[in-house]
This record gives structure tokens, sequence and C-alpha cells, in this order.
């Protein structure tokens, strides 16, 4: 019995002093309704001042999306078929087996490019929403200029 005495004194001698220390930490009632009423009174608004002045923003004009379509031809007027498109916004689309492409724009007034391996590129501003045709004209000696640029890629690599 004695050895059980002496355990339960050591455990509340032991625990004696966080009890205490917690129920000195805890705030009073009063306390806590003076700190609230502190903070409703700080929170209404002061008699003399006058309301803050509301500042309309003009709305936002919205962005319309324009659809474009258009051929990309040879100088023969015959189709490219798998040319590429380019908008100003950098969007890259190319056309189908019959020359045809479409590309949606927000631009106020688009530019387009069309180019196509072995023909001149074709910058052009769109005004309307009518189909645009771009006709291409074809590179001056583009063959040789490739067969030129090979012979010396082929050297580059051997050496």
């Amino acid at each position: 019995m004695k050895h059980l005495t002496r355990s339960v004194c050591s455990l509340a001698c032991v625990l004696l002093p966080f009890v205490a220390a917690a129920q000195s930490a805890a705030p009073k009632p009063a306390a806590r309704a003076k700190a609230g009423a502190e903070s409703l009174a700080v929170l209404e608004p002061a008699a003399k001042t006058k309301p803050a002045e509301v500042v309309k923003k003009a709305p936002a004009a919205k962005a319309t999306t324009k659809v474009l379509t258009g051929y990309v031809l040879n100088e023969e007027g015959e189709p490219l078929a798998g040319a590429t498109i380019i908008s100003d916004k950098g969007e890259v689309i190319t056309t189908n087996a019959d020359g045809q492409f479409m590309i949606q724009s927000t631009a106020a007034t688009p530019v387009l490019r069309a180019s196509y391996a072995g023909y001149q590129e074709l910058q052009l501003p769109i005004n309307s929403l009518q189909p645009t045709t771009f006709r291409l004209d074809p590179i001056e000696n583009y063959e040789r200029q490739l067969k030129k640029q090979s012979k010396a890629a082929n050297k580059a690599w051997k050496h």
C-alpha cells in the first residue's frame, strides 16, 4: 500500500504544475467579452467619414472570332495540297487536298502567311470574310539550289 501511495503522490507532483499552468492560461469570460466588444468597435464605420466613391469601369470589348477561309494555288492555278498557313498569332495549319484552308482569328485585321516548298512565301492582310486566294510563285532554280545544298551537306558530313 505504501508503494501505491508513493506512485500516486509522484504522479500528482509531476502533473500538478501542468494543471496549474493550464488553468492560469485560460482567459476569463469577462476578458473574452471585452475583447469581442473591442473588435466590434473597430469594425463600425466612423460617423463623419464620406462613403467611398464608386468608379464604374467601361465594359471590356469582347474579341470576336472570325473564320477565315481560302485557297492556296500555284502559278498555274492548281491547288497546292499541304501548303502551310500561319496566322499572326502563330497558329499553323495546312491545306487539304483541294488546297483549301480554314483558320480562326480574333485580330481586327488578321495577317496570314502562305508557304510551300519550292515557292515564295506570300503574306496578306485579310480585310473581309470572303475566301482569300494565295497564288504562290515558284522560286527560280529551286531544284538547282537544293542539289547544291545537298552536295555541300554531304561534303560537310564526310569531313
